[in-house]
């Protein structure tokens, strides 16, 4: 329903990741604009009404049309892949070969709720309702559907992302196993060379093959220990002192120039102005936790009035106090395997909100600044749902407990109708 609702061109960045992966088809991944498909893709746009009405894509200069955003700095493994999908359809209209990648990421999205699914039954056996509970709630986020319907490398990363999720839970159940390992570093892998966004899934990675390791608890003073010893070594052979000045390791510099795009010393010395800093926090928290939830298209299309925002921040706050009245039952009610899936859901969520955060930096040292957008925290969305659900059961009383994920199934699913309402309203009232 969402791959053919919305009109083409009218995701995130859409116009781009699709003229990326047709430059592959007709060159390579090296290959100059190619001005043919991009006055396609520009009259597409116009014709389905991507701009506003007085504005029209000259389509006879010598130069490609403005086509917003080049995508070209990401790395090409999605559009490799997707050039072998559209390339045999390179002759059609470009709008089927907009459906066409559209019905990939679709099929993406499946196996994505599949993960959620198989995963909730490694970690979770007994409770074989909750897999059905928690996959429903993925598959009817409105924003996440939305994004996952588009032709975008961000439907592949989602995908590796959870799939690494699911190999870190088998890691955690069974110790070292084929299954495990090939989804857990495959999944980062894949997700890392599809895009920079998930580049912190490293770190659960780590923490899974050191638990993996040893199967026994671990006192929090060796946490302490650990993290003081691999965030010194990673200082030590990152920077330099010269003349005075701190500079990266030339290993860190072509990663900073090829991967990552920032400058990392500034980056870092952005954080420490705290002072101009919060007010884009809390503004990027209010925006962030709209767009991940409320926000379609391209963040254009509310899913409710602004009421509806507060409706989701209020059971955000819900499972947040729930999991704080819980916390203290894990130790006794779970199994190892169990409370580190908790602690590890823990850590992927404040670090996916972390780097989120980071996006802001560096800020300029006057006027405005680009705020990041709920989106990037979907390659965390396994674990978030994980804990939005828990958080919400220990919310309400023991007795109604087992109750309480269908009355948040049920906001989820009434948020979904709305934001199908909405888009038919947008684009075809």
């Amino acid at each position: 329903m969402y791959v053919f609702l919305v009109p083409p061109w009218q995701h995130y960045d859409e116009p781009g990741h699709f003229l990326y992966a047709a430059y592959i088809v007709r060159g390579g991944i090296a290959a100059p604009d190619n001005i043919a498909i991009a006055r396609e893709v520009a009259d597409s746009m116009y014709r389905h009404r991507f701009w506003p009405p007085d504005v029209r894509p000259d389509l006879l200069s010598p130069r490609p049309p403005g086509i917003p955003t080049d995508q070209r700095h990401h790395p090409p493994l999605y559009y490799v892949l997707m050039a072998g999908i559209i390339g045999p359809l390179r002759y059609l209209p470009v709008e089927l070969q907009l459906y066409a990648g559209r019905l990939v990421s679709a099929g993406l999205m499946m196996l994505t709720v599949l993960t959620v699914w198989r995963t909730v039954r490694v970690i979770a056996p007994d409770e074989p309702r909750m897999a059905i509970v928690l996959a429903a709630l993925v598959t009817m986020t409105p924003a996440f559907v939305d994004l996952m319907s588009a032709f975008s490398s961000d439907v592949l990363m989602n995908f590796a992302a959870g799939a690494a999720f699911l190999g870190f839970a088998l890691l955690l159940r069974n110790g070292w196993q084929p299954a495990g390992i090939l989804l857990a570093v495959l999944g980062t892998l894949v997700a890392i060379l599809t895009k920079r966004t998930a580049v912190p899934l490293i770190v659960p990675l780590v923490v899974v093959l050191v638990w993996t390791a040893y199967r026994r608890p671990i006192r929090w003073w060796w946490y302490g220990i650990s993290s003081l010893a691999i965030i010194t070594l990673a200082v030590l052979s990152s920077f330099s002192f010269t003349g005075g000045e701190l500079r990266v390791q030339s290993w860190l510099a072509i990663l900073e120039r090829d991967y990552l795009r920032v400058p990392i010393i500034p980056w870092l010395e952005s954080w420490l102005n705290w002072e101009r800093a919060w007010p884009w926090y809390r503004r990027t928290l209010e925006v962030a936790h709209s767009h991940f939830w409320m926000r379609l298209a391209w963040g254009n299309v509310a899913v409710l009035p602004p009421v509806g925002d507060w409706l989701v921040a209020g059971v955000s706050i819900a499972s947040i106090l729930g999991l704080c009245r819980g916390i203290r039952s894990w130790s006794i009610t779970l199994t190892l395997d169990q409370q580190r899936w908790i602690w590890l859901c823990l850590l992927a969520v404040g670090i996916a909100w972390l780097a989120l955060f980071g996006r802001l930096h560096p800020l300029p040292e006057t006027g405005n600044t680009y705020i990041p957008r709920g989106r990037y925290l979907y390659w965390a969305m396994l674990p978030t749902m994980w804990l939005l659900v828990l958080g919400w059961q220990h919310l309400w009383p023991e007795r109604w407990r087992q109750f309480s994920p269908y009355v948040l199934l049920a906001i989820v699913l009434g948020l979904d109708g709305a934001s199908l309402i909405s888009l038919f309203i947008f684009y075809y009232h």
